[in-house]
């Protein structure tokens, strides 16, 4: 009788535990939120910014502070001095600056990590580049950048890491996919989730459909986003977001992998808003602590004037990058859905 009694202990055990695992998998899925460009205009050389006490977020901020993590891609320099790194023309030559108390407007928002390895960052050079990343420090908010910065989160148990690479001749420089396969590699063997952003493909409306070539833009390499992408999922990433051509691209899951080519332009204070410029998909993913798929969706906003997003129910964006990943890729992934907020 005891031996019986034990027996179906160990059984009720063992089932206690299988359920509990299975429990645990599910509550540890890591939610990641993602957007593209983050732009709130200039106030050089005349005042064309954001106003600071506007809700730039409010129509998305619920989704964004619901995720795990929320990432976009800080297209303007938060600084107050400083002269221009170049000089603008308006026309190929453009400086983007706000004030520090900016990086409050995206922490309020929900934002936990943004890139600024982008072309922009050092608009108004290295000191615009450091201020920035002094004001984002002071309002919680990690960052990767072109020379060194990664970001780092351990949630229930998992850790997460996130780095950034973009064009250039920096550290971090697309136009050495070797060196940046070689430091994905490096930092996949330190974290369970590896998220790798790229600041890669050429620009506008001639640039919505994906090449498998190096693309160029005003003569610089802007990367072959697909060799990129791949290159990153073959050396330890587990999901790739890339933003850059200011339009939506087409997504692909790689070896059960994400990667979407171009989340576009989700705030663009005071710039073109015209075509598909003003399309702004927010990406949501899902990832098993083990980096595995587990879903995505699209959630379809679009900016009104002078630059803010608004929840967009005939969900363009999804439709648009539904249509661009089925010409590019051929199928669509059988998971891949829209959603109503």
């Amino acid at each position: 009788m005891m031996k019986l009694y034990i027996c179906f202990s160990i059984i009720f055990a063992i089932f206690v535990t299988g359920c509990t695992k299975k429990e645990k998998a599910v509550q540890n899925i890591i939610t990641i939120a993602a957007v593209g460009d983050v732009n709130f205009g200039s106030n050089y050389p005349s005042r064309n910014v954001g106003e600071k006490n506007k809700d730039f977020f409010i129509h998305c901020k619920e989704i964004l502070q619901k995720a795990d993590i929320s990432f976009c891609n800080l297209e303007t320099v938060l600084c107050r001095k400083g002269d221009p790194a170049k000089s603008p023309d308006g026309r190929v030559a453009f400086v983007f600056r706000a004030p520090t108390e900016y990086a409050s407007i995206l922490a309020d928002a929900g934002f936990d990590v943004v890139s600024i390895a982008n072309n922009h960052i050092r608009d108004f050079g290295i000191h615009g580049e450091n201020e920035t990343k002094k004001a984002l420090r002071e309002n919680g908010i990690q960052f990767v950048s072109r020379n060194g910065n990664i970001a780092s989160f351990i949630i229930r148990e998992t850790r997460i890491l996130v780095v950034g690479f973009s064009s250039g001749y920096e550290k971090r420089s697309i136009a050495n996919s070797s060196g940046v396969f070689d430091e994905i590699k490096k930092l996949s063997e330190q974290c369970d989730i590896l998220i790798v952003s790229f600041h890669a493909g050429a620009e506008g409306e001639a640039a919505l459909h994906i090449k498998n070539k190096t693309e160029l833009f005003l003569g610089e390499n802007r990367g072959n986003v697909v060799l990129l992408a791949h290159g990153a999922i073959d050396n330890g990433a587990d999901l790739v977001l890339m933003h850059g051509p200011h339009v939506p691209r087409a997504i692909e899951v790689y070896k059960e992998k994400f990667i979407t080519y171009s989340l576009g332009n989700f705030i663009n204070y005071g710039w073109n808003l015209k075509g598909n410029f003003r399309i702004s998909p927010l990406i949501w993913v899902e990832i098993s602590p083990d980096g595995s798929l587990s879903q995505a969706k699209i959630y379809s906003f679009v900016q009104k004037k002078p630059g803010f997003p608004e929840f967009d129910r005939n969900k363009t964006a999804f439709k648009l990058i539904r249509k661009l990943t089925e010409e590019d890729f051929g199928k669509v992934p059988y998971f891949l859905k829209t959603e109503d907020k």
